[in-house]
């Protein structure tokens, strides 16, 4: 043991490079049968044939949210929010699905090529031949793998190759189905939903019309704008006549006795406009209030200006919500009875021309050098604990 350390401290690249040359022929022989094994084993391995579908995940044509309205406005939060990759998530799910997955194995009888003892084995086989996977560019890939047995016909083959391809496209066609059901359903549900709101905001705006025609036909309005600029207009001419006659009567007082006539017809006046300036100011004081009055009593103006706004913004919501409802109704509807095809399909599955497992010349070439590896190791080993034997 000592003499063999001594040996491995003194041992050169050189020394080692002997070695190898040494046993080259054994080494060589090692290699060559090793890969001719490997060889003779990867023909007889069961082949993996692979065929794919390309689909490009369809937008979201179903969501009604109160979003999408302004999904193509500036508002911050219009078109944020990207749904290729919820989407494609949303197919994958679909695709994964025990209703999907049991339709292909009933429809393709793969509780047998399976050689399954139950429909969950045969889930789990199934499972394990299919990989869905999300490409850079956004689509959505599936891809069948089928396996041969491990001494096969040609005619078996053929029957693999074609399987996958079959499998892939009928992955796809089952994703289009369910999808559709999907929507479907999910229409049906909006539509409900939309029509009962369609009716609690139809009875809503007639409301909403109906307090403000109330509101108008109270305060007589025809035009606030006018009416309040004639308010304004008919009391600064009131309030100007009033000036007129009590410099008239001072003028009068003057020369006249304050009984006299003339003076007591300008006072009157005076009374009669400084009442008519009152009601235009403050409203009458009767029960009548200013109703069959065109003119808007001017302390009132800012009250029924506000109450005006309150209402006219209600009806105006209403009417809004209204138009956008009816539209979503219609679509719900529109979408409920379509029948048009959910999947994009870009490129649907052939049958494979070449198989994708085993890479024969990559086992041969692995083996090869795992080979050599352990025989030089080997070789260099035995030199070492019996240096003297084989120098």
């Amino acid at each position: 043991m000592k003499n063999s350390l001594n040996y491995l401290e003194n041992l050169t690249f050189m020394d080692v490079i002997n070695i190898l040359n040494k046993c080259k022929i054994s080494i060589i022989k090692n290699v060559f049968y090793i890969s001719f094994i490997t060889a003779i084993f990867s023909f007889i391995l069961p082949k993996t044939f692979t065929a794919a579908a390309v689909l490009m995940p369809p937008g979201n044509q179903q969501d009604v949210s109160i979003l999408n309205a302004f999904s193509d406005s500036e508002l911050p939060f219009g078109g944020l929010i990207s749904k290729t990759e919820e989407e494609a998530m949303k197919l994958i799910a679909i695709l994964k699905s025990r209703t999907v997955m049991e339709t292909i194995i009933k429809k393709y009888n793969l509780i047998e090529f399976y050689k399954a003892e139950n429909i969950e084995e045969a889930l789990e086989s199934l499972a394990d031949h299919v990989s869905l996977e999300i490409e850079e560019e956004g689509t959505l890939s599936i891809k069948a793998h089928v396996s041969t047995g491990w001494l096969h016909y040609d005619k078996d083959e053929l029957k693999v190759r074609e399987l996958s391809a079959e499998i892939a496209n009928e992955f796809v066609n089952q994703l289009d189905i369910v999808n559709k059901r999907l929507q479907t359903e999910q229409a049906v549900h909006q539509r409900k939903f939309l029509g009962e709101r369609y009716g609690e905001n139809l009875m809503d705006l007639i409301k909403a019309e109906e307090k403000l025609k109330q509101f108008k036909e109270n305060h007589n309005i025809i035009s606030i704008e006018s009416q309040t600029r004639t308010a304004i207009e008919s009391a600064a001419a009131l309030k100007n006549q009033i000036l007129i006659n009590e410099v008239q009567k001072g003028v009068v007082s003057r020369k006249l006795k304050l009984n006299h006539p003339e003076i007591i017809g300008i006072e009157d006046e005076i009374r009669e406009l400084t009442v008519k300036l009152h009601e235009i100011e403050y409203g009458r004081d009767t029960s009548e209030n200013v109703r069959g009055n065109l003119f808007l009593v001017l302390s009132e103006i800012p009250q029924i200006d506000a109450d005006l706004m309150r209402l006219t913004r209600e009806v105006d919501i209403q009417s809004t919500l209204f138009i956008y409802l009816t539209q979503q109704y219609e679509d719900a509807k529109i979408q409920e009875a379509k029948n048009t095809p959910t999947i994009q399909l870009l490129d649907p599955a052939v049958t494979p021309i070449k198989k994708s497992s085993p890479k024969r010349l990559l086992m041969v070439f692995i083996m090869a050098l795992i080979t050599f590896v352990f025989s030089s190791i080997y070789a260099l080993i035995k030199v070492i604990y019996a240096p003297g034997d084989n120098l």
